[in-house]
Parts: C-alpha cells; structure tokens; sequence
C-alpha cells in the first residue's frame, strides 16, 4: 500500500480567546488510502506522536473527497507540531506496520504557534518560537540558542534544565517584545528544557512585576560532527584549501581537534 499525506494548511479559527483554541487542518491523501488518518497534536519539542496522550482526531477515508479536514481544539499560546499519520486495519487496534514500515515513519507534521488574545491588565508569559541547536566547531562550542516572542517586556529571564536539573538561571537585560537566549556550551545528547517569562519595571522601588512563566520547550543536544569535512564547513573552512597540520597546530589528534 503506498500513499503520501500532504497537508494544505493548519489555520486557527477565529474568534482568539484567553485561554483555547480551535485549528482547521486541511489535508489530502494521494495513491492507496489507508483506512483512516490519526491526528495528533503534540507539544513542541516532542520528535514524534509515538506512545504519547490521546488522539485528537481520527479521519475516516471512506468519503471520496479529494482534500479532508479536521477541527482539533488545543490550548492558546502554545506551540504545537500536528501530526497526521495514515493507518490499517480496525480504528480499536491498528497495525502496527504498513508494507512493512512502522506506521510512525508515515506520519507529516507541521509546527504552529497557537494565537492567545490577553485580557486588558494581563502579562502575558512569553512563548518559544524557534530553537537552534548547534554542535561545536573549531570557533564556537556546543550551544543551543532559544527565541521567543511576547507583549512588551523590559527584561526576561530564562528557566532550563539540564537531563532534569536545574541551571543557573539566564537574564536578558534588554527590553522589547522579542528576544533570543543561548545555553553553552552544551552536552552532545544531553535533553534540555527552556521557558521564558517577562518583567516589567516596577518604577522607582527598582522592581519588576513578572509574567507567569511560558509554555517549556524540549530539545536534544546534537552529537559532534562525526565528518571532518563538515565540521569544517560548519567551522567556515573550506576543506580543500587548507593544511591540516596549520589548522591543527598546536593539537596533533584530529577526534581532539573536532571536539570529539
């Protein structure tokens, strides 16, 4: 059986609230459908719908149409990656391959930030947009840089972790409704968690008044460059101009000289 789910748009409905929100999925299935499509709608930072909470939505292939849709209701101001997976056989026990394949490995997603509309005096959390993670190169360790997105904010400060413990907190000192943070260096592997809140200036007491902390985000450091050539590129390096001795100099071990 070979198919391929294509997603046309993930939009959220209007009207924006507080606290919920409503997201139309379209999406079209060509080749040999499968019998139905499960819809998942995860929470950013998870690689894949396997063994996670509940289906949102299951989409039957039986009516003839030749794009479907899906009406989820998820949380306001959270960043979600929607999952569409195809499957086989009865809806209470699906298989667990198709031709052979692991129904997961079928599966498209698409990540959307979800819109909130704030109360009037309300401070609301910052919310992740976009994480980087990057291994080192011969110039820059291991780092993990995190954006976020927010109302107005003179300063914000970064909560993470590390495999589940606590780090030393970061502080941005600059205002805006924008901002980017970066962990480094970080451990190749290693699962690291961020949420961001921000504070407002308190006046002449010196103060802030502080939002609730956002949405966490998750991420999984990279491993190093295996490849020489890569982390040379990665490094700006272009590998057939340069002596390997010159660029080595004064480490003689190349797994040293890749950070290995």
């Amino acid at each position: 059986m070979a198919f391929e789910i294509r997603i046309q748009s993930i939009q959220q409905v209007q009207p924006y609230t507080v606290n919920a929100a409503k997201l139309l999925i379209q999406f079209s299935v060509g080749g040999i459908k499968p019998d139905f499509v499960q819809v998942y709608a995860v929470n950013y930072g998870e690689s894949t719908p396997a063994g996670l909470g509940a289906i949102v939505d299951t989409v039957d292939m039986t009516i003839p149409d030749p794009v479907f849709t899906s009406v989820i209701d998820v949380l306001a101001g959270y960043i979600y990656t929607i999952w569409l997976c195809g499957r086989t056989g009865d809806k209470s026990n699906p298989d667990d391959q198709i031709d052979g394949v692991y129904w997961e490995s079928l599966c498209v997603g698409q990540t959307i930030v979800t819109k909130s509309y704030p109360l009037p005096t309300q401070r609301q959390a910052p919310v992740i947009t976009g994480v980087d993670a990057l291994p080192a190169t011969m110039t820059k360790p291991d780092q993990i840089t995190v954006k976020w997105t927010s109302q107005p904010y003179d300063k914000f400060l970064i909560w993470w972790t590390q495999n589940g413990v606590d780090m030393a907190q970061g502080e941005v000192d600059s205002s805006g409704s924008s901002g980017s943070w970066t962990a480094s260096p970080t451990v190749p592997r290693a699962k690291y968690t961020f949420s961001v809140k921000g504070g407002q200036y308190g006046g002449v007491f010196g103060n802030y008044n502080y939002s609730d902390w956002g949405p966490t985000v998750t991420a999984t450091a990279p491993p190093q460059y295996s490849s020489l050539r890569f982390f040379l590129r990665a490094s700006g390096v272009n590998p057939s101009a340069q002596g390997m001795r010159s660029l080595m100099h004064p480490q003689h071990s190349v797994r040293k000289f890749m950070k290995l």
